[in-house]
């Protein structure tokens, strides 16, 4: 059996239980079919660590097949300009301790498998010079885009230097979209790679028996952050309504009160739900119950809610960035250029008068075909053979 540890950069831990959410689904698929240890460290902010975790310094968690190590450490200096300094001997020293408990033990993997390369991946760098282990990099970062808000251009040379080490050293290289994967061969560093997508917990996300809505219900799900355009969604919706189409609009997470402000002002408040931050299972309920989900952004990678809408046999209207085109055809929504809230609001219309051509039952098997616990499971696993076998 393999033995496989999961490094993470991101991972659903006690100040943040929805950060890298995604990357415990896919630790969740592969560990339906080989066991997997996940490792991730996080700070406490301002050196305060609860009781519970103090004695131990983290907090181990068992399913199944599935081990999660979440690992806490604090790093505050008196003078403000080592603070970074001493949150990264931190975070190595943490990490160095849990790898040599496993060295103790005798229990060491065959293989390390990391999910964003900052800065999980250094410790990946240290353990395949030390040990000769290699590691794979799976890479969901939508900063490796010149045009994100968090660009690596705007990173240190540093930083970036490292970055592109540790990509290049990963005996497979595995980002969720071949756009992302190409946009780093031409961009930062040339790389062979394969593309494993996001996965879908498909127990969730599936077709409901019938919409019991009889308004026709659009729904936005996202952090609602400016790079998802929220306003402009809300914008295009307005004048939908203006135009005398019957619909509704869900905003599904942390909306501002500038935009409760602006719903508002334009008296939509009844034909615009907030829901504010809503669960894993609340978000799948919500999905089903639309007819069309709507996601604005200016730039992506592999959004996970369009393949959860599309395993729920949700047709999606979206904007034609990252990995989207990907995945969205004619038969399943409609592609928009990102910023055209009139090309938004058109395709609305046009979803609306158009939605019996959309075949929900085909639209959920072909996505959970490809994006299942099962298949995308199977990939991984198959990666790992082929990198420990060299074939």
């Amino acid at each position: 059996m393999i033995k496989v540890l999961w490094l993470a950069s991101w991972y659903p831990n006690a100040m943040n239980p929805l950060t890298g959410d995604f990357i415990k689904r896919q630790a969740e698929a592969v560990s339906s079919i080989i066991p997997v240890s996940v490792v991730f460290a996080g700070k406490y902010p301002d050196g305060i660590i609860p009781t519970n975790i103090l004695h131990s310094g983290s907090d181990d968690r068992k399913y199944e097949k599935l081990e999660e190590h979440i690992l806490y450490y604090t790093a505050k200096s008196s003078l403000k300009v080592f603070n970074k300094w001493k949150a990264a001997m931190a975070y190595f020293k943490i990490h160095l301790k849990f790898i040599q408990g496993l060295q103790k033990k005798n229990e060491l993997p065959d293989l390390v498998h990391v999910h964003v390369a900052m800065k999980a991946g250094l410790i990946a760098l240290y353990i395949k010079w030390k040990y000769k282990i290699p590691y794979i990099l799976t890479e969901h970062w939508t900063g490796y885009y010149s045009d994100a808000n968090d660009s690596l251009k705007k990173k240190s040379l540093l930083y970036r230097y490292f970055t592109r080490r540790i990509i290049n050293n990963a005996i497979r290289f595995l980002p969720v979209s071949e756009d992302l994967g190409h946009y780093i061969n031409k961009n930062w560093t040339p790389v062979s790679f394969q593309k494993i997508p996001n996965v879908v917990n498909t127990d969730l996300f599936y077709p409901s028996i019938k919409n019991i809505q009889s308004t026709f219900r659009f729904i936005h799900v996202s952090s609602l952050i400016d790079q998802k355009n929220p306003k402009g969604i809300v914008r295009s919706f307005i004048e939908l309504r203006k135009q005398n189409f019957d619909a509704e609009l869900v905003m599904a997470g942390p909306v501002s009160v500038d935009l409760l402000d602006y719903i508002s002002r334009n008296n939509s408040e009844k034909r615009i739900q907030c829901t504010g931050t809503i669960s894993y299972e609340q978000v799948s309920m919500e999905i089903r119950k639309a007819s069309a989900l709507i996601l604005f952004s200016f730039y992506e990678n592999m959004p996970c809610v369009i393949l959860e809408a599309l395993c729920a046999g949700i047709p999606v209207i979206s904007t034609r960035v990252g990995g989207v085109p990907e995945v969205i055809s004619n038969h399943n929504g409609i592609l928009i250029e990102a910023g055209n809230e009139i090309e938004l609001l058109e395709a609305m219309k046009k979803m609306m008068l158009n939605f019996s051509r959309f075949d929900r039952d085909q639209i959920s098997r072909l996505a959970t075909n490809q994006f299942s616990y099962q298949t995308i499971g199977q990939q991984i696993t198959n990666v790992y053979r082929s990198a420990l076998t060299g074939k």
